[in-house]
């Protein structure tokens, strides 16, 4: 699987050397834009999954931890609707196909019913008939043709430059509805000038020598807030990835096929918490350097409550997608043996209680110091805050 993606990476060409001026950051979104430093390399396994994008847009990675009857319910609902959509689509082709014919043969001079009597009986009569046809062209052509169809040809054929749908995505995943599934993002026409925000945001100290300060600036800053509101941790952890579809964002299926190809492939060196580790990925194209750069917002401010209910269910999430979920409730009853005692929980005791827990992971394989880095700590997880020095 690793050698058909490889094929399918996106040739680029050699990157032209920009001329960036030096100017004054913008005090009103310096406090907003991501400082470059937030900007890594992403790691080997995930370079391989990035390779096969498009480079031209903006790119959000994330996992979707909703129940699966929730995402099973979601895509049938979104099924049907589409289904329904196209039907009406059918109906309407089969209904006015032999109006638009008779008109085309009325303009060829032939005899039709639509043909308009000549000379006209009233002008009151022809002018509504005339704008009776240009509803029916504005119908049909713009309302119909150009918003309506573009929903259920997106969820059977795919999007513009996707060749996976809706429908095929699921159907190469399967119609079992895992506990967890990769998603993939990726931006809309906001972002069609990728170079210039690639660079707006990877080296806000310049600007795109094709545009003035303020206007750079505004660009990124805006840029910023789009992808600010697209990774809140109350959007990502409470919609399924069906619903994160918006004016700014679309699903991307063909790389979240790839992503779930990487992930069973146990010598892609991809893995499930990588993806998980610190909340959602945004990947952009470094044009300068043709290379991906990583940026996880959660790292940064936007880190999501640290409260024990959310921390232990990425934990547990953590540990089911690893096949592990009879050792989370075991961990659990450990925890809980040792924190309900009458005294107080000092540190002296969590190290008792982390020594039990690395006995009990190693014991079924699992690396319990990489479970804790992948939730960002042990700070604010079920059971483990000290109470007393």
């Amino acid at each position: 699987m690793a050698k058909s993606l490889k094929s399918r990476t996106t040739k680029r060409p050699p990157p032209s050397q920009p001329t960036h001026t030096p100017s004054k950051p913008n005090s009103n979104s310096q406090n907003n834009n991501p400082p470059s430093t937030l900007f890594t390399s992403p790691s080997p396994a995930l370079s391989t999954l990035l390779t096969t994008f498009p480079s031209n847009k903006i790119y959000i990675l994330s996992i979707d931890t909703t129940s699966p009857s929730h995402r099973r319910r979601t895509f049938f609902l979104i099924l049907l609707f589409n289904t329904l959509l196209a039907a009406l689509l059918a109906y309407r082709l089969w209904y006015a196909t032999p109006t638009y014919l008779s008109l085309f043969f009325s303009i060829l001079g032939y005899k039709t019913p639509t043909s308009i009597a000549s000379p006209p009986t009233q002008w009151t009569q022809n002018a509504r008939l005339l704008a009776q046809r240009m509803g029916m062209f504005f119908f049909d052509g713009v309302v119909l043709g150009r918003y309506v169809s573009e929903w259920p040809i997106s969820f059977f054929l795919g999007p513009q430059d996707d060749t996976t749908g809706c429908l095929g995505w699921r159907y190469r995943l399967g119609f079992t509805w895992p506990e967890r599934e990769v998603v993939v993002r990726r931006s809309r026409a906001w972002a069609t000038d990728i170079s210039a925000i690639s660079s707006r945001l990877l080296s806000p100290n310049t600007n795109n020598p094709n545009q003035k300060t303020n206007q750079g600036a505004d660009a990124t800053e805006k840029a910023t807030e789009i992808i600010r509101a697209a990774t809140t941790p109350t959007r990502i952890q409470s919609k399924p990835g069906l619903l994160l579809i918006d004016k700014d964002w679309e699903l991307y299926y063909t790389g979240m096929v790839d992503a779930h190809a990487l992930l069973s492939d146990p010598t892609s060196g991809l893995t499930w918490q990588e993806l998980m580790k610190n909340g959602p990925i945004v990947c952009i194209f470094d044009a300068t350097l043709s290379s991906w750069k990583i940026w996880r917002p959660w790292s940064d401010e936007q880190k999501p409550p640290q409260n024990d209910g959310g921390k232990l269910r990425l934990f547990k999430d953590l540990l089911t997608a690893m096949g592990r979920e009879g050792l989370f409730f075991r961990w659990v009853e450990v925890v809980q043996h040792e924190s309900s005692s009458a005294e107080a929980f000092t540190s002296e005791r969590r190290e008792q209680v982390v020594k039990v827990s690395k006995e009990l992971f190693e014991g079924e394989g699992v690396n319990w110091d990489e479970v804790v880095d992948g939730i960002g700590g042990l700070e604010g997880l079920f059971g483990m805050e000290v109470t007393s020095q």
